[in-house]
């Protein structure tokens, strides 16, 4: 029989796209189970690239989501208050 080497696989690097939707997905949790009343997300790289998969999370989990841009183009994100449904 042959022998085989294993051989290291490298780690699953995160890419900045699931960082940013991270952020929006741990925002909205704090805010669904009342830890904060909002989160306001501000200098995340990629946030707007990620904006409409964490718009249906909050909306999913009764939660608001606003993306504003800053006069400097600067993005951010504010969740929360939860919604009344």
């Amino acid at each position: 029989m042959d022998q085989s080497t294993l051989l290291p696989f490298p780690g699953a690097v995160p890419r900045q796209h699931d960082t940013a939707l991270a952020e929006i997905e741990a925002a909205v949790a704090l805010v669904e189970f009342g830890l904060a009343t909002r989160v306001r997300l501000v200098g995340i790289a990629h946030i707007e690239d990620v904006a409409a998969a964490g718009l249906a999370r909050a909306q999913s989990s009764g939660v608001e989501f606003a993306l504003d841009r800053s006069a400097s183009g600067a993005v951010a994100v504010t969740l929360g208050p939860r919604t009344n449904t």
